[in-house]
């Protein structure tokens, strides 16, 4: 038994040695067939999915991790906050725990009476490295996804104050929670209250930890607000019901394919199980079915020999229920106890009632203490008094795992359910961003760098005029141009520098909030922070307020349209929650050898304002990308189509040692923040693939149907899938053919009846090799 897979003890008369070094311990031989058949199956699959969840949840997370070093500079920079990264587990555990309980494909009886559907687990059909390599392939699919969707809808993000690192980041990782939410709702087969209570208390708990965290400045000062600012993107709106509409589609096609193409033994045993079953029949009918039936008497009377144990199946064959449970009754009260049994080479048990008048007598857990007598328990065991009373074991819906619930079941009608309203669900959110975006109105002007217009530019929208920084010092170009479209106020402008890693980690983490706050820090901190000297400290020695990368890189070139003015510090550029949280300190001009702010970039605060600059406060929260794109400020004023527009560029902001691109953007905003069309022609794409998807489905059930549990190619089932009603090779060997009874012989013995079936067919020959062994049990 300790060197079996599982070992199950039966206690009995031999003693309880077996029962202690077993895993599973059991007082029938009776109990086996259902401990293997039912509870070992579903243990079994619960297992399975479990373990494939989690290992796919992981790598999701894993590969967009790996995605975004790609976009980071290879520094090892997290895609998400550090605290809002170490809670996905936390928040993502109750639903797969949940479905680890309850989830349960088919019912016990369908599970007693198709004894081939036990064979996934001596097979190891449901976790192998075909499986595993699945799951895999599944995860790079869906992380792709949430990818390619955080690309498309970060573009123009600026102009709605959420393209920073942590407002962003934030949002993909709540995309990424409802993802994988919707990922286990997917592979439960079984919904109950239950479920839906622990996947209700993940997104609750997903919710109170942002409500917290978002609130704690203690904690995390970049991250205060962000839930509140994320929630008032539309875009985040749209990614929400984007990413899991897209996991639907990849889902429902990878299940389309397997049903049709390539069916596993599991899905074929169910279809035939529901093919056989077919209609309930009426009462009439059956009836008149059994009256046509023969009726056949036994080898040898159960009712003469009180040592043969019978099979309630055997005992409804020849007579009425009442008559049935009758001679059970009497029956069981001349045995030795319910699990009596013949030993081979001697006779059967007997019950000694003088020694024991009780034994096989389960009335007695239905007769209720005295009141007031104590209860009956043993202390070594650990056993309360409460505990000796409980006589029954709990019969509640919840612990019998009997609770209401509706079944997840894949079918064709099902997939093109799905398909229909995901392709509709994508079409629509398509056809929404496609219409914002084209009201959108804009030109870009390249100045810097190699001249490349970006996807969302038309070429009449396009300018370049070289301006190129002079270096050690500002090179100043004035330039005419004529506005392409009609532009109506509000009109943002923006500046674009590409590549610029804001979210490399030495660059990223540069950075002392305190400072920024007005609160003074010790010169340790400083050093630390600041590691790198001439973010801390001038070539004379000054000590640079703020320190570090962040605040000693500040884009400082400067924009003007000489015909109309250009706000740098309009409210609308930041979030008045972070703005209200920059302070200069409070000896502010009174701190002797500081190289102030307005000193090192006059062009972006002076004097008087200091870090109250919206410029400034705006650069401080770095990209969540590798280029930046900052809003400069508002044109509160039209600008007609063909209006002559006199722009004046003083380029001091060095990159060509970057390779990197300077550009100017002027749009108008929608309620989307910009253009986004390739984030619309992609929605539009996935819909119209789920409409084709749906048509396929269509066509497949009405031109060639598959029959019902047989496959459409065998020969591209793996061996192992491959199903059969045959025994397979292996369980046709000696031990078996020894084991198998004559057919026309009833069963000698009750062992040899563990199961369902005819004596001597096809499911009692496999039930009986289960029982014996192969590897997956010991007795």
């Amino acid at each position: 038994i300790q060197e079996a897979q599982v070992g199950v003890g039966i206690s009995g008369r031999e003693g309880r040695q077996a029962v202690n070094a077993a895993d599973f311990a059991i007082c029938q031989f009776h109990f086996l067939q259902r401990l293997l058949l039912v509870h070992g199956r579903l243990n079994y699959r619960r297992m399975c999915k479990f373990i494939l969840y989690s290992f796919w949840k992981n790598a999701v997370l894993t590969l967009l991790l790996f995605y975004y070093t790609f976009i980071s500079g290879f520094s090892g920079t997290s895609m998400f906050e550090g605290m809002v990264w170490t809670s996905f587990n936390v928040i993502l555990f109750w639903p797969i725990i949940a479905t680890g309980v309850f989830d349960r494909d088919v019912s016990d009886q369908q599970a007693l009476n198709n004894a081939l559907l036990y064979q996934n687990g001596r097979l190891g059909l449901d976790l192998n490295l075909k499986r595993m390599v699945e799951m895999l392939l599944s995860a790079l699919v869906h992380s792709l996804i949430l990818f390619m969707v955080m690309m498309l809808a970060f573009d123009k993000m600026d102009t709605m104050h959420a393209n920073d690192y942590y407002s962003f980041g934030t949002s993909v990782f709540t995309w990424l929670v409802f993802a994988m939410n919707y990922r286990v709702i997917f592979v439960t087969s079984t919904i109950n209250i239950v479920f839906v209570a622990a996947l209700a208390s993940s997104f609750g708990v997903y919710i109170l930890f942002l409500a917290v965290y978002c609130r704690s400045e203690w904690l995390s000062p970049w991250m205060y607000n962000v839930d509140v600012e994320m929630m008032q993107e539309p875009l985040f709106w749209i990614g929400l019901l984007a990413v899991p509409a897209l996991a639907i589609m990849v889902d429902s096609f990878k299940a389309l394919l397997i049903l049709e193409f390539l069916p596993d033994r599991r899905g074929l045993a169910l279809e035939r199980v529901k093919v056989e079953e077919g209609p309930p029949a009426s009462a009439s009918a059956s009836a008149s079915a059994s009256a046509r039936s023969p009726k056949t008497a036994p080898a040898r009377s159960a009712a003469s020999d009180p040592g043969l144990a019978i099979c309630p199946e055997d005992v409804e064959m020849t007579m009425g229920d009442d008559a049935a449970r009758q001679m059970m009754r009497s029956q069981s009260s001349r045995l030795a106890s319910s699990f009596a049994f013949d030993h081979p080479g001697s006779g059967p048990r007997r019950i000694n009632f003088k020694r024991n008048p009780s034994a096989g007598d389960t009335s007695l857990m239905d007769v209720p203490q005295p009141p007031g007598a104590p209860a009956q328990h043993d202390p070594e065991r650990g056993q309360s008094p409460r505990a000796a009373r409980r006589r029954r074991p709990n019969a509640s819906q919840f612990a019998q795992q009997t609770l209401p619930h509706i079944q997840n079941k894949v079918h064709w009608r099902g997939i093109l359910r799905a398909a229909i309203a995901t392709g509709t669900a994508l079409t629509a959110l398509g056809a929404i961003v496609m219409r914002m975006s084209d009201s959108v109105a804009q030109f870009t002007i390249q100045y810097d760098g190699v001249p490349r217009r970006p996807v969302d530019s038309l070429k009449h929208e396009m300018f370049h005029q070289p301006c190129p920084v002079v270096p050690g010092g500002t090179n100043s170009c004035t330039f005419d141009l004529r506005v392409p479209v009609d532009l109506e106020p509000p009109i943002i402008v923006t500046y674009e520098v590409s590549p610029f890693y804001q979210n490399y980690y030495s660059y990223q983490t540069s950075v002392i909030f305190e400072q920024l706050t007005g609160h003074d820090v010790s010169p340790e901190v400083i050093r630390d922070k600041c590691a790198h000297k001439p973010s801390r400290l001038t070539p004379g020695g000054d000590a640079i307020y703020p320190c570090g990368l962040i605040a000693t890189s500040v884009f400082n070139d400067t924009i003007e349209f000489l015909q109309v003015k250009i706000d740098s510090e309009d409210e609308r550029m930041i979030w008045t929650s972070d703005f209200d949280r920059f302070q200069n300190p409070p000896d502010y001009l009174e701190r002797p050898r500081t190289s102030w702010l307005y000193e090192r970039y006059p062009t972006v605060t002076d004097r008087a304002r200091g870090v109250k600059s919206r410029r400034f406060v705006d650069w401080m929260f770095p990209s969540f990308f590798g280029h930046v794109r900052n809003m400069y400020g508002f044109v509160n004023e039209p600008l007609r189509q063909g209006r002559t527009l006199t722009v004046r560029l003083n380029a001091s902001f060095p990159v060509a040692a970057m390779g990197a691109e300077k550009r100017i953007v002027v749009s108008t905003r929608n309620g989307l923040g910009g253009r986004h069309s390739m984030l619309a022609y992609a929605l539009v794409t996935a819909g119209l693939a789920c409409f084709k998807m749906a048509c396929t489905v269509c066509v497949i059930q009405r031109q060639c149907p598959r029959r019902a549990g047989h496959a459409r190619f065998p020969l591209l089932m793996s061996s192992a899938d491959q199903d059969s009603d045959e025994p397979s090779q292996e369980s046709r060997g000696a031990d078996t053919e020894r084991s198998r009874p004559p057919p026309s012989a009833a069963p000698s013995t009750p062992g040899a009846r563990v199961a369902g079936g005819s004596p001597g067919g096809p499911a009692q020959t496999l039930q009986q090799e289960l029982i014996l062994g192969r590897g997956m049990l010991s007795l």
